[in-house]
């Protein structure tokens, strides 16, 4: 039966191989770009449920040609596969900056392709926010994917119960979950999606299981396999194979197949490239490993640190620091052991400061439970051992132990509160140097921008008036001169000179402090910029606000935000080359934020550069962002332009 399914999924992957040349080869051949994105979006569409991996390229591809073109649809679309295929790589962040873009590019739009992938922003967005565990977003978003999906008739409302259904899952509202898991059985039915049906059927299963109901769970998988073998894609297998795990380990109490299966998940995991489902599968392996006191597993608890720290997963990070703790406990290590979970103990504490960890207390609370299970066992294990050897020692010794114990244990805490001191006194000292720091970069600026007015007021009111009153009297003086030819010729091109002198000193002028950045505010001034840009260099540049129309805006955070811009704007032109930019103002009232993103398909750089910057521009940048004490994150690779995500407090 194994030899039978490894030929079967050998032939799936070689077939799918054939399909995947002939629509690269159709990519290559395309004669326009209209058809060019047809064909980008075909070969995407038909892998993406199978292995997003080599996506990127592609996509960039599509965004780029779809704005030369004006194509509304297709950069849309292209925004939707970067949300998936970022979010299938851990990288949430820049995943819902491209879920903000499909937002504003598709607001408004009645059309039903615009309407459809509206639909699909907020289910893949509802599914990245359920991958971090914020239930709440999570769940607001797939309603909104179902509202447009009911009103189409779109075979993806399916998708949309199976995220809604999961949600409830996790907050253990069983009866919704098993009333959506059954909407989404059916309706993947009525439509005959075969995937659909069987990644709903497989979620149905899981939910009995967590109801203890495992003889339909049993009985639905068992059903599903068959469809399951027939797709032959890489998510479908992981979620069959995990859910037998699943089913081994809490009913059937199989532990040698249970682990069979997780390692099964895990490898259609690694193919599908999903860091995420990597990380669960990995967990679960881990566990049983460790319960079986196999050999290879210090070598999988590697695995599943390196993978959390490459991907930010801190949940799984604490995991290995604490698997780590009992696997060198067990080997008799207890120095390491207890430094292992000294790390795990400090990152489960600090996980409660980070923003996004205040949004799911509830996966926190569970993941503690599930450990300290593990812990009392353990314990209770260690505890069974010490009594023996106990009783087989004698009273000496046994005082002696406890002595050592009892002096360790104090100066383990004298030591501990003396270093808990020393970080509490150089965090003080750390926030008052920042002030200082602070302090003199406010200092700096704003002396920056009064020299800045002081310059722009002299040079326009006195120097301007000068020059504009010698241009009135060299006129007047024309008319009761008698001048040759030759000589009036001269005298034309110097009252010319002089005209053109007028004008570069009052744009001098206006760049060092634009008039209409006072008069109007920010989102006018920065429209003004993004156009003169526009009509006077080789870049294409798009400007778009989201909030900013009657934003109220201090004139200081205003200036800065302009002059961050600015320099932004200015790097691109000179240095990377760019033909196409995209320069994006939101300002979200209810939060008191404003963010600000600057997009360039130029020949970008590597990111790691700008720590040893020599140049001023970087460092004027940061200067100003740690001023409005912001933040900046950079994405840049060579040949792959350059994106800068800035956020600020109003």
């Amino acid at each position: 039966m194994l030899l039978y399914c490894c030929s079967f999924s050998f032939q799936g992957h070689a077939q799918q191989k054939t399909e995947n040349d002939l629509l690269r080869g159709n990519i290559a051949k395309a004669a326009t770009d209209s058809l060019k994105i047809e064909a980008l979006y075909a070969y995407m569409k038909a892998n993406l449920n199978n292995n997003t991996s080599d996506f990127e390229p592609y996509i960039k591809q599509m965004v780029f040609l779809s704005k030369r073109i004006h194509f509304k649809w297709g950069l849309s679309t292209a925004y939707i596969l970067a949300l998936s295929y970022y979010k299938n790589q851990g990288r949430f962040e820049l995943a819902l900056k491209y879920a903000d873009s499909v937002a504003i590019i598709a607001k408004g739009d009645t059309a039903v392709g615009m309407r459809t992938n509206m639909g699909h922003m907020y289910n893949n967005r509802g599914n990245l926010y359920y991958n971090i565990d914020d239930c709440e977003n999570a769940l607001k978003n797939y309603f909104l994917a179902e509202k447009i999906f009911g009103e189409l008739h779109h075979k993806m409302i399916a998708s949309t119960y199976t995220g809604i259904a999961n949600c409830f899952m996790k907050l253990k509202n069983h009866t919704r979950a098993f009333e959506y898991s059954q909407k989404a059985v059916a309706t993947a039915r009525d439509f005959g999606d075969d995937r659909a049906l069987a990644t709903n059927m497989m979620n149905l299963a899981s939910e009995y299981m967590n109801t203890e109901n495992y003889v339909k769970a049993d009985s639905l998988l068992n059903l599903v396999w068959p469809i399951v073998k027939k797709l032959q894609n890489s998510k479908s297998f992981y979620l069959y194979y995990y859910g037998l795990g699943n089913l081994e380990s809490d009913y059937k109490k199989d532990t040698l197949k249970a682990l069979d299966y997780y390692r099964r998940s895990y490898s259609y995991a690694l193919q599908n490239e999903d860091v995420w489902q990597q990380g669960q599968a990995l967990d679960f392996i881990i566990h049983y490993e460790l319960s079986l006191k196999y050999k290879g597993v210090k070598a999988d608890i590697d695995k599943l640190y390196q993978l959390a720290s490459r991907n930010s997963l801190e949940e799984n990070r604490a995991s290995a620091l604490n698997y780590y703790a009992i696997w060198y406990s067990a080997q008799g290590n207890y120095r390491k052991a207890y430094a292992y979970q000294k790390q795990f103990q400090m990152l489960s504490d600090s996980l409660y400061s980070n923003e996004i960890q205040e949004k799911t207390t509830m996966m926190e609370i569970r993941f503690r439970v599930a450990n300290k299970d593990r812990e009392i066992h353990q314990l209770r294990s260690n505890e069974k051992i010490q009594q023996l050897n106990i009783r087989q020692k004698n009273a000496l010794n046994y005082m002696l132990t406890g002595g050592a114990l009892v002096l360790l244990g104090i100066s383990l805490l004298g030591y501990r509160n003396y270093r808990n001191r020393q970080k509490f006194q150089q965090a003080k000292i750390d926030e008052l140097e920042a002030e200082k720091q602070l302090a003199a970069t406010e200092a700096v600026l704003k002396g920056e921008e009064q020299e800045r007015t002081r310059l722009a007021k002299d040079l326009h009111d006195g120097l301007g008036g000068m020059l504009s009153g010698v241009k009135y009297s060299l006129s007047n003086m024309k008319g009761n001169l008698i001048l040759t030819p030759d000589n009036a010729q001269a005298f034309e091109r110097s009252i010319d000179m002089l005209d053109s002198s007028i004008r570069e000193m009052r744009r001098v002028a206006h760049n060092m402090m634009p008039e209409v950045l006072v008069k109007y505010g920010l989102n006018v001034a920065l429209q003004e910029f993004c156009n003169e840009i526009d009509r006077n260099s080789a870049v294409q540049i798009s400007y778009q606000s989201v909030g900013a129309g009657d934003a109220a805006i201090d004139q200081t955070v205003s200036v800065t935000i302009y002059r961050i811009i600015q320099e932004l704007v200015n790097n691109a032109v000179k240095h990377a080359h760019a033909q196409n930019m995209l320069v994006q103002l939101h300002i979200s009232e209810p939060e008191k934020r404003l963010t600000v993103t600057v997009e360039d398909d130029g020949k970008g750089f590597d990111k790691n550069q700008l720590a040893t910057a020599q140049g001023m521009g970087w460092s004027n940048i940061q200067n100003r962002v740690d001023f409005l004490k912001g933040k900046i994150d950079v994405y840049s690779e060579p040949g792959k332009g350059t994106s800068v995500l800035i956020e600020v407090g109003i």
